[in-house]
């Protein structure tokens, strides 16, 4: 994640710890291909860009929300507002005692499997609760690996048989 990103995110907290507002005006912005190109777009002057933002619906009555937005404008760093989305979400989950983990598997395991697993990470890593975001990838073969506080953890038949061919290739080169 891109450290601006996450300052601006942790600035944003800091002032209003709203993740909800923040998400369904973020995503009314983005969701709009040809305001979000322009908002984006260097071509665009920022203070065009505060213009369109003055006369959006979705941020009446949002003033913090619109100042931020501007913000992001005029310095030209609207791009970062998926990140910075993505940071406030971990520092809301941090100030709850939990965290995200990204759990990449081959199928999605049952809900026994998952709370088995958030129990242990829990434990491990000290956290009140785990959140995890699923991803699929048939390339795994089986198993899982799991992203947590920038430790990851393999635990897939593609990671075990890359463990052994590295095994393997170095008893020949001994």
């Amino acid at each position: 994640m891109n450290e601006l990103a996450r300052r601006y995110a942790e600035a944003l907290y800091d002032l209003s710890p709203d993740e909800e507002t923040l998400r369904a005006t973020a995503q009314a912005i983005m969701a709009d291909a040809a305001l979000w190109e322009s908002l984006r777009s260097p071509a665009v002057q920022a203070w065009e860009k505060e213009h369109i933002l003055d006369r959006l619906p979705v941020l009446d009555g949002h003033g913090l929300l619109l100042r931020f937005y501007r913000l992001l404008a005029q310095k030209g760093r609207m791009a970062l507002l998926p990140d910075i989305l993505e940071a406030f979400h971990d520092k809301a989950l941090a100030q709850r005692g939990a965290v995200r983990c990204r759990l990449t598997c081959v199928r999605v395991p049952e809900s026994a499997e998952q709370e088995k697993l958030k129990k242990a990470l829990c434990r491990l890593h000290h956290k009140k609760d785990v959140v995890f975001e699923i991803r699929l990838d048939p390339s795994l073969l089986g198993g899982f690996t799991l992203e947590l506080e920038g430790v990851t953890y393999d635990k897939s038949v593609r990671g075990a048989l890359a463990g052994l061919t590295r095994q393997l290739e170095e008893r020949r080169m001994a």
